[in-house]
């Protein structure tokens, strides 16, 4: 029972779907879906196990995904992933999309002339009662069929190809694989980074993404009128998605937590709006370990949780980030956003750690396979930022494992 046809590494939203996808699709497919989580239905960890970090999200599916998963395999494939994933979100509820706002135009005018492009968010929203409808009617639909093996509970230490085949080695034993899924998101990021390194599969680690969370009154950000939107300017800065009338919460990565956003329950409710400003940073074959190790800083200095901090202690070099010189950048960003948002100095309030946990970039194909023959990656382990995304990746790679 330790031979397989594919086995897929993570059971968050990527490699559920990707699961699924086999079951429905590929019945005589010998399948094997590790976790070092829990399984369905079960109690479990804020980011590990069943639906990965979906229970704990937002709740947010952005449709801007489907053009970042379109600009890998192919408009034709994506969309056929989008109306399968549509198909499953049926049988749990009716979801509309909401199409978002712009800015005003005169706050438009002034991002402009700051440099800043603008991208609107449309989004479908789903609730905790969705996603639990969801983990049921998924789980029970892949009991089904009998070309599925459950692996949770069980950490995956390495992998190694021998001959033809992908050796998986967890906790309690050794498997072949004849292929592979990694779908591990964002909380085996570093997982992630130590197996592409021994494959030598890395092609890029220049790349730092961090920076901090804001927060303000939403009564100070009318000229927003409720926008969704994504700032960008050039490949350097990201602002957004803003996000609404919600609460800053913890995200926990075992030793690290990074701040992150909830609206989508009565308890997170407040009068805030918050945006991540994250910066792209140069450190030449050192972008993953200064991710890494910023944001390690930031927790042992916010004494293992998250800063909240007056966005102005940034321009006094009162503020705890000014402790790192890595930050050095943000004073002059903050001040150029100023222009557009005014209040940011005077009433805004900061929160780090904040950073984009992500391995180092590889290499993959249109069908989603990497420079291993038979090993496919997908979502947060491609590199990849998104739900939708992850969700539609899984099922375009459980069909082109399959071939």
């Amino acid at each position: 029972m330790s031979n397989f046809d594919v086995g897929i590494i993570g059971a968050g939203v990527a490699g559920a779907f990707a699961t699924m996808k086999i079951a429905k699709d590929h019945k005589n497919v010998k399948t094997i879906l590790f976790d070092l989580g829990r399984p369905p239905m079960k109690r479990r960890r804020q980011l590990e196990g069943w639906l990965g970090c979906l229970p704990n999200s937002d709740g947010k599916l952005y449709l801007n995904d489907i053009d970042k998963v379109a600009e890998i395999v192919g408009s034709r494939k994506t969309k056929a992933a989008y109306n399968w994933f549509n198909k499953v979100l049926a049988n749990v509820g009716t979801f509309k999309a909401t199409k978002d706002r712009a800015p005003s135009i005169s706050t438009e005018k002034k991002l402009k002339k700051i440099g800043y492009d603008i991208s609107l968010n449309d989004y479908v929203q789903i609730y905790p009662k969705d996603i639990h409808a969801l983990s049921k009617y998924m789980s029970e639909f892949i009991e089904r069929y009998k070309n599925i093996t459950y692996s949770f509970d069980n950490e995956v230490k390495r992998i190694y190809k021998q001959k033809n085949l992908f050796v998986v080695v967890t906790e309690t034993q050794e498997y072949k694989c004849k292929k592979l899924i990694i779908a591990v998101g964002r909380s085996g990021w570093r997982w992630a980074r130590d197996v592409y390194n021994n494959l030598g599969i890395i092609d890029n680690n220049d790349t730092a993404k961090f920076g901090i969370r804001i927060e303000l009154n939403t009564s100070v950000m009318k000229d927003f009128n409720k926008s969704n939107c994504t700032l960008t300017k050039g490949g350097d800065l990201e602002l957004g998605p803003f996000s609404w009338n919600g609460t800053v919460i913890p995200e926990d990565h075992v030793d690290l937590a990074i701040s992150a956003f909830r609206s989508n329950e009565n308890r997170w409710k407040s009068d805030k709006v918050s945006f991540s400003l994250i910066g792209n940073r140069y450190f030449p074959n050192q972008g993953f370990e200064q991710t890494d190790r910023i944001g390690k800083l930031m927790f042992v200095l916010s004494n293992d949780r998250i800063i909240k901090e007056r966005v102005s202690h940034i321009l006094t070099g009162k503020a705890k980030v000014s402790m790192i010189k890595e930050y050095d950048w943000l004073k002059a960003v903050i001040e150029e956003l100023s222009i557009a948002i005014p209040e940011i100095i005077t009433k805004a309030y900061y929160h780090v750690p904040t950073i984009t946990p992500s391995a180092p970039k590889i290499n993959i194909g249109s069908n989603l396979e990497t420079e291993v023959e038979g090993m496919f990656v997908v979502g947060e382990s491609a590199g990849i930022h998104g739900i939708l995304s992850a969700a539609i990746m899984g099922a375009i790679a459980a069909d082109n494992v399959c071939k």
